[in-house]
C-alpha cells in the first residue's frame, strides 16, 4: 500500500507546521509583553517609592516598551529583508524571553532603590524591540507561504495569538494568586509568571529552529533582488511614505488603541472606577477574551471574501458606538452605587460584565482580524518587512499604544463632572477610531487582491 503523501497534503501539513511555530511564539511574545501591564498595580507597591502618582509611574515605564518599537521595526526589519524572516524572528523571540525572566529577578525598591523601576525600563525597552520584529515577522513568515486568496485566514491565527497570549497571561496570574495569600502574591508570588516565561520560549525557540524560508523570500533571494538597504529604500521609494501614513492612520493606530480599551483599560477600569476585586476583574476579561478568541481569524477569513476595507471599516464604526455604550454599563452593573471601596458582585452581574467585555472584544476583532494580511499586502516585497514593521509600530506601539496610561492621565488631570470622570479618558481612543474611519473610508485602497511578488 502506497503511504506517501500528495503534494498538496504535504503542502497543507507543511503550512499548519508553519502557522503552529509561528504562531506559538508570537503568543508567548504577547504573553511576556502583556505581564507587567496586568500586573502594573503590584509592581507599583514593589518597584517603585510611595507616591500617590506610583501607579501613573509604573504605566509610564511599562508605556516605554510600546514607544521604542518603531527603532526596533527598523532593526528587525534590515535583518528580515536583508538576512530573512526566519532569522529575524528567531533572535526577537531569545530577546523576549531573556528581558521577561530579569524582570522576575528585579529586587525590590526598598532593597536597591531607584534601581529598581531603571532595571524595569532597561528589561521594557528590551521588550519592545523584541515584539517590533516579532509580530511583523510572523504575519509576513505564515502570509509568504499561504495560498494567495487565504491570507487573511492564515494570517488571522497571528492575530489571534494577542488575545490568546493575554488570556494565558491572565490565567496564569488567576492561578498563581488563587494558590497563595495576597500578601505572599504581593511579596514574591507576582515575579513566578516572569520566570516561568523562560519555559515557554524555550519549547518555542526549539519548534521554531526547524523551519525553512519563506518561499516568497527564497524566490527574491534566489533572483537577486533582495535589498542592501531596506530603511532607506522604504522612506525614498515613491508613494512608500504615503502608505505607511495611510495604514497608520486608516487603521493601525485605531485597531491598537481598540485592542488596549478592549483589554488593558477594561481591566484598570473594573478595579479602579468599577471597584471590583482583582480576581473577578481579571475572570471577566478572561472569559470574554476566550470566547472572542475565534472571531479573529473568523474576520480576518471573512475579508478574504469581503474585502479588507469592508470588514476593517464596519468595525471601527461598530466600535465607535459600542466603547462609550460599553462602558457606560460596566460602572452602571458593576458598581450602581458609586462605591469607593472594593466588592463583590453578583453572578447574574459578572454574566453581563462578561457579556458587555466580549462584544467590544468582537468589534476589536473584526478590525484586528485583518489587519495583519492588509498591511503586508500594502508593501513591496523587498521592503516588506521594514515598512510594515514601522508603519505597524508607529501606530500600534507609539500612538495606540500609549492608550492605557493617556486614558489614566486624562482621568487624573481633566476636570469633569463627578458624573463623567470615569469616563474621561475614552476621548483619546475613540478620537482616533474617528480619525481611522475618516482616513480609511476616503483614502485607503482594497488591497486583498494584491500580489505578493510584486
Amino acid at each position: 500500500m502506497n503511504t506517501s503523501l500528495s503534494s498538496s497534503e504535504t503542502s497543507k501539513r507543511q503550512l499548519f507546521t508553519v502557522i503552529v511555530a509561528a504562531a506559538a511564539g508570537t503568543l508567548i511574545e504577547w504573553y511576556d509583553l502583556f505581564l507587567a501591564i496586568i500586573l502594573a498595580p503590584v509592581l507599583s507597591e514593589n518597584l517603585f517609592p510611595k507616591s500617590d502618582t506610583k501607579f501613573l509611574e509604573t504605566l509610564a515605564v511599562v508605556l516605554s516598551s510600546y514607544l521604542i518599537r518603531p527603532v526596533g521595526s527598523l532593526i528587525f526589519g534590515a535583518i528580515g529583508d536583508k538576512n530573512g524572516r526566519k532569522r529575524s524572528f528567531l533572535f526577537s523571540l531569545l530577546l523576549m524571553g531573556g528581558a521577561t525572566f530579569l524582570v522576575g529577578c528585579i529586587p525590590g525598591y526598598a532593597a536597591v532603590g531607584w534601581l529598581a523601576p531603571v532595571m524595569l525600563l532597561v528589561f521594557r525597552l528590551a521588550q519592545g524591540l523584541a515584539i517590533s520584529g516579532e509580530y511583523t515577522g510572523a504575519t509576513i513568515y505564515v502570509a509568504e507561504h499561504a495560498p494567495a486568496g487565504k491570507r487573511g485566514y492564515y494570517t488571522g491565527f497571528i492575530q489571534s495569538t494577542a488575545p490568546l497570549g493575554l488570556f494565558v497571561c491572565l490565567a496564569i496570574v488567576f492561578a498563581t494568586r488563587a494558590t497563595m495569600s495576597t500578601a505572599d502574591f504581593a511579596a514574591y508570588g507576582w515575579r513566578i509568571p516572569f520566570l516561568f516565561s523562560a519555559v515557554l520560549v524555550l519549547v518555542s525557540y526549539i519548534a521554531r529552529k526547524q523551519l525553512g524560508e519563506s518561499p516568497v523570500y527564497t524566490q527574491l533571494k534566489a533572483e537577486g533582488k533582495t535589498t542592501q538597504a531596506p530603511v532607506s529604500e522604504a522612506f525614498r521609494s515613491p508613494g512608500n511614505g504615503a502608505l505607511m501614513l495611510r495604514a497608520i492612520f486608516g487603521g493601525c493606530a485605531a485597531q491598537a488603541t481598540l485592542m488596549q480599551t478592549s483589554q488593558f483599560v477594561t481591566l484598570f477600569f473594573l478595579q479602579r472606577s468599577a471597584m471590583l476585586t482583582p480576581n473577578t476583574a481579571i475572570l471577566i476579561l478572561a472569559s470574554a477574551i476566550l470566547l472572542a478568541g475565534p472571531s479573529f481569524q473568523f474576520f480576518g477569513g471573512l475579508s478574504d471574501k469581503l474585502g479588507r476595507k469592508k470588514v476593517m471599516l464596519s468595525g471601527l464604526i461598530l466600535s465607535a458606538v459600542v466603547v462609550p455604550v460599553v462602558f457606560y454599563l460596566f460602572l452602571n452593573i458593576g458598581n450602581p452605587s458609586g462605591s469607593k471601596e472594593i466588592h463583590e458582585i453578583s453572578g447574574s452581574a459578572t454574566i453581563k460584565l462578561i457579556g458587555l467585555a466580549l462584544l467590544i472584544n468582537v468589534a476589536t476583532a473584526m478590525v484586528y482580524g485583518p489587519i495583519g494580511a492588509f498591511m503586508l499586502e500594502l508593501f513591496p516585497t523587498r521592503i516588506r518587512y521594514t515598512s510594515m514593521g514601522f508603519a505597524y509600530n508607529i501606530g500600534n506601539g507609539v500612538i495606540g499604544g500609549s492608550t492605557a496610561f493617556i486614558t489614566e492621565l486624562f482621568k487624573k488631570t481633566l476636570i469633569i463632572g463627578a458624573a463623567f470622570a470615569p469616563l474621561v479618558g475614552l476621548i483619546y481612543p475613540l478620537a482616533l477610531v474617528i480619525i481611522a474611519i475618516i482616513v480609511n473610508a476616503t483614502t485607503v485602497p482594497e488591497t486583498c487582491k494584491n500580489s505578493l511578488t510584486d
